[in-house]
């Protein structure tokens, strides 16, 4: 039997895998995990429109009669002028591509944030002069608003002739 005998001061380095290469393989791994989810949260936080649709299965299934309600309204080149006041009060102006206003009109507009509908009110906007139709909310804070207009030639129809989408910012 033999015996060999080292100097316990003198280290040798043993090859092969040991607990500093484990914990910069760990470390790297979970430095990795998280820049890759930081990135694709500030994607996703970044391009999101905040557009939510209510009932989005239903009106999935009706998006082929929303494509020819576009069409419909594109072939009539209808024309909208939208202004909003800080005191709420909304005014539309909708005329005809050669500048005749459009009369008669039933106009229903909701006023609302971009991200949440807590804050949304929805508008009757009565007809004053020809092609001129105009409402009263409540005064609007400063900020990011979304405007939904939706003009029908009769209270019954259900499907709007006319429907526009506009974002506007209201200044302190």
């Amino acid at each position: 039997m033999q015996f060999k005998f080292t100097n316990p001061e003198v280290r040798q380095r043993q090859p092969g895998l040991n607990g500093w290469h484990v914990l910069v393989a760990c470390v790297l791994f979970f430095a990795a995990v998280f820049a890759i989810n930081a990135a694709l949260i500030y994607s996703a936080i970044s391009t999101h429109s905040g557009v939510v649709a209510s009932e989005p299965f239903r009106k999935g299934l009706f998006y082929n009669d929303r494509i020819l309600a576009d069409e419909r309204q594109r072939r009539l080149n209808w024309l909208d002028t939208l202004t909003i006041d800080r005191a709420g009060r909304v005014a539309l102006t909708i005329t005809s591509a050669d500048g005749r206003p459009i009369p008669g009109l039933n106009v229903v507009a909701t006023v609302g944030r971009p991200s949440t509908s807590r804050e949304d009110v929805k508008l009757n906007l009565t007809a004053g002069t020809a092609g001129h139709y105009e409402a009263q909310a409540k005064p609007l804070a400063a900020g990011s608003w979304i405007v939904s207009i939706e003009a029908r030639v009769s209270a019954e129809l259900a499907e709007p002739i006319f429907r526009a989408r506009r974002r506007i910012w209201i200044a302190s």
